[in-house]
């Protein structure tokens, strides 16, 4: 089930291109719950919908080299914590590299959570493509700094 665009993400915008997450929020504490919940924990409250980019940072991760029955050896888990406070036990290809606080990206498929480590290139990407029309007024804030400093240099300011 893909996510109806005209609900609010984390950051309070309508979702980018990039993945979303279905999830929940207390219109009283504006607690956000995934996956979705009908009543908020806190309060007996009705949520709303609401999606969460797919984007989050590893609170706590293990392997498993003993996993329980019906589990292939060795499994790879985590805790990840997405925008809004959300948290996902998940499933992972490995955790090499993974270190809490890592960013990672998580996956929904068949009722279960699996997140993959976010190197240094997708990082890169994901910014530029959260930065979006950004991406050009940072681009036009640098370029106006650089001119800002070459014409200070050529009147001999300091």
């Amino acid at each position: 089930m893909r996510p109806r665009p005209e609900l609010l993400n984390a950051t309070g915008a309508p979702p980018m291109s990039q993945e979303v997450l279905n999830a929940s929020r207390c219109p009283r504490c504006r607690r956000v719950v995934a996956p979705p919940a009908r009543i908020c924990p806190e309060h007996p409250v009705a949520m709303e919908p609401y999606t969460v980019p797919a984007i989050g940072e590893v609170v706590s991760f293990t392997t498993l080299h003993s996993p329980p029955e019906g589990f292939r050896s060795p499994l790879h888990i985590a805790i990840v914590e997405l925008e809004g406070g959300a948290r996902l036990f998940c499933h992972g290809d490995e955790t090499r590299g993974v270190k809490i606080g890592s960013r990672v990206a998580v996956e929904h498929v068949d009722s279960i959570f699996y997140f993959s480590h976010i190197g240094f290139a997708d990082r890169a990407r994901l910014f530029w493509r959260r930065a979006g029309y950004r991406g050009e007024k940072v681009a036009a804030i640098g370029k106006s700094f650089v001119n800002g400093l070459l014409k200070g240099r050529f009147r001999g300011e300091s």
